[in-house]
């Protein structure tokens, strides 16, 4: 099936519904998406080209015909090795090594996921867009999900707002955290005169982060962290504040002699898949670097 294609059937609880209407409200497709689609794609029932305002009945097969994607000028395919975890027509599910870029940027032109992806998909015959619905930093690792073109990104950040999407993190930091669970609800903003670094600021924006103590293991925490909002740097910057780092985070005050990277991993992602409504859950387990590291402090071996 083209990826370009998105076909629904009429529900039989849905009858006399204006097309618009059942789109919009029911499939979540947002007014601006229906207006796109009107005059740059094709709308259809039962192979017909339909208004939006006209009536639809049961059992009415709706096609949706979107343009066709053309990738960045900016992006170039490169052969980049990476770890897909699923992938279907809709969607690709990646787990991210540390060290990656997701996307390039003016200090990392290539080599990033993004270039990888695209080529992945050209190898493949393949046109699509890379829309990244969630990101990592470079230095941290774990599952990062892609929508391979336009509806499947529009249903995927709809879920994103109202928090429907759970992405779940292992992170290790300095200190013994002594409560078993708890929540850090601080707004985080931008260092003044910084473009990277972040702060807990009063006029920054909402962020919540849920955390659960794992292990205490001599001296650190392990912890499992959810996130509820998903702002730069959220973990990294709500753990500093409360003074427990992470571990290797040089930028947030954590220390390097163990880890040359922030100990931040996203193990599990749940999301509905856009097409089929199907739940689709992923975990992965954490690195070998986190692995050796976590052995090490177990075994007291502190070099």
């Amino acid at each position: 099936m083209d990826s370009g294609l998105i076909q629904f059937v009429v529900e039989s609880d849905r009858e006399e519904m204006a097309l618009g209407d059942y789109l919009h409200n029911v499939k979540h497709i947002s007014a601006k998406a229906l207006t796109r689609l009107k005059h740059h794609g094709q709308v259809l029932v039962n192979n017909e080209l339909f208004l939006l305002k006209d009536r639809i009945k049961a059992g009415d097969r709706i096609s949706l015909i979107y343009p066709p994607q053309h990738a960045s000028e900016y992006l170039q395919p490169e052969y980049l090795p990476f770890n897909i975890i699923y992938e279907d027509q809709d969607v690709l599910v990646v787990n991210k090594e540390a060290g990656l870029c997701v996307h390039p940027t003016k200090g990392h032109p290539c080599g990033t996921l993004a270039n990888g992806i695209l080529y992945h998909w050209e190898a493949k015959g393949e046109r699509a867009y890379v829309h990244f619905v969630n990101r990592l930093d470079k230095d941290t690792s774990g599952l990062v999900l892609v929508a391979k073109h336009t509806y499947s990104a529009q249903q995927l950040f709809r879920q994103q707002r109202k928090g429907m999407i759970s992405r779940r993190y292992l992170g290790l930091v300095k200190g013994v955290i002594t409560e078993k669970s708890g929540t850090i609800n601080l707004p985080i903003g931008r260092l003044p005169g910084k473009t990277t670094k972040r702060i807990i600021s009063p006029e920054g924006l909402p962020a919540v982060t849920h955390f659960q103590v794992v292990e205490i293991i001599n001296g650190y925490t392990l912890l499992k962290l959810t996130l509820e909002t998903g702002r730069t740097h959220q973990i990294r910057v709500h753990l500093s504040h409360l003074g427990y780092p992470l571990v290797g985070d040089e930028l947030y005050g954590g220390e390097s002699f163990l880890a040359r990277r922030q100990l931040l991993h996203a193990f599990c992602l749940t999301f509905t898949h856009p097409r089929s409504g199907e739940e689709l859950k992923f975990s992965v387990p954490w690195p070998k670097d986190m692995d050796h590291i976590i052995n090490k402090l177990k075994n007291n071996i502190m070099k």
